[in-house]
């Protein structure tokens, strides 16, 4: 049985706020364990626990990965890392002044004075007005391994300037994380451009390729590395991809400049809400989705659940019910299909309750993991009794979940 984590209140500080929000990042993900994150992070299931433990602040790559395992929003959980690093920041100096000050009252003397404050110096040139393509230079060029120098004088300045660039970009609250990061930038990235908008997302797999249309029949125009940051300006709808880490189909293209990356090859999101964009070669949303059920013809005790529409690229199933031993119904995703497998899928009721009269079930068109739309169509199933009928009230916030559920990325394990 898996351990019950400790007990967060997101009042009790910054720190606690941002582990409880990882928290119900992960339960809106379909609360998936540690280990089957760790399969999609690439970190261990320990090191991902202990980021929503509430103890310590996890590194920012730590919790990108963590966030992109969930497939949540990792432009805003970037913000909200360096917003919690500034206030854990101000909490420390705030202490530091405090210690300062107790302690400044407890001497009758000032300590004397140094004779480095009372040199004159000249202002050096704040970092913040260097441009960033330098800025980035220089912090690569000191990631690499310093030549050997037969003068002390050359190495003590190269010292100095070191020791002044790195007190400047921790003013500039970049972290060791961030600084790591720079310097390991794989080559053939990109470079991530500096207009906002749009949203951001990681390259995963060994080769990505880049084509002229949303199409794994388009040209390829270029072919990225694994771990590359890229900014999209939206997305459109294409080919059916089957996503490497979840299994599960996706129609969705990221735009990149002239060119498009299926969603499946990528760790991160469109923000939720944004609609897909016409493009040349795409296809248009779903719609006008039925949802039939009839007994199965191969399984005396399943019921075979299938789908018309039009356009449909994917699509998920979901049935509300209560398992045996637990203490209430809730949705459960019964499948994602794309039409290989003619949007169609078999489910045996007797996983409910036996004593539950009716059972809502519902399908809905996906554009892919953790992205429902609003087609969906749903009947009242009565395992005794098929044909079934429709349901009576399944609407507002009852409907979002079920077609969330329906739609929810597969990452259980």
């Amino acid at each position: 049985m898996a351990r019950r984590p400790r007990p967060l209140d997101p009042t009790d500080g910054p720190l606690q706020a941002f582990a409880h929000g990882l928290r119900e990042l992960r339960e809106s993900a379909g609360n998936p364990t540690y280990r089957s994150l760790a399969r999609i992070a690439g970190f261990s299931a320990t090191t991902l626990s202990d980021a929503a433990a509430g103890l310590r602040r996890p590194s920012l790559e730590v919790t990108l990965a963590f966030v992109g395992a969930c497939r949540g929003d990792e432009d805003d959980w970037r913000r909200r890392w360096h917003r919690l690093e500034a206030e854990l920041t101000d909490a420390r100096r705030s202490a530091d002044d405090g210690e300062l000050a107790t302690a400044a009252g407890e001497s009758a003397e000032p300590p004397p004075e140094s004779p480095a404050e009372t040199r004159a110096e000249t202002p050096a040139t704040p970092v913040e007005s260097l441009p960033s393509e330098t800025l980035t230079a220089v912090v690569l060029d000191l990631a690499q391994p310093a030549p050997k120098r037969p003068w002390r004088g050359r190495f003590a300045l190269a010292a100095g300037v070191v020791t002044a660039l790195v007190g400047s970009l921790l003013a500039l609250h970049l972290s060791a994380e961030d600084l790591n990061q720079l310097a390991q930038i794989p080559p053939g990235c990109p470079k991530l451009p500096d207009t906002k908008g749009g949203f951001t997302g990681r390259t995963y797999t060994d080769t990505t390729r880049v084509r002229d249309a949303p199409s794994l029949g388009g040209q390829v125009l270029q072919e990225l590395p694994a771990g590359c940051r890229l900014r999209f300006s939206g997305y459109c709808l294409g080919d059916v991809v089957i996503d490497a880490t979840g299994n599960s189909p996706d129609v969705r293209w990221f735009e990149l400049g002239n060119g498009y990356i299926s969603s499946a090859v990528v760790h991160g999101n469109p923000p939720p809400g944004l609609p897909p964009t016409d493009c040349p070669g795409g296809r248009p949303g779903p719609s006008d989705l039925a949802l039939t059920a009839r007994p199965s013809a191969t399984d005396p005790s399943g019921v075979e659940l299938s789908t018309t529409g039009r356009q449909l690229g994917v699509v998920g199933f979901a049935a509300y019910y209560q398992e045996r031993g637990a203490d209430r119904p809730r949705w459960h995703q019964l499948a994602m299909t794309t039409a290989k497998q003619e949007f169609r899928t078999t489910w045996q009721p007797g996983t409910a309750d036996g004593g539950q009269a009716g059972i809502p079930v519902l399908a809905a068109a996906c554009l892919g993991g953790q992205a429902p739309t609003d087609t969906s169509d749903a009947l009242l199933l009565d395992p005794g009794r098929i044909p079934t009928s429709r349901p009576d009230a399944l609407t507002g916030d009852a409907l979002r979940a079920a077609r969330a559920e329906a739609c929810r990325y597969p990452i259980n394990g």
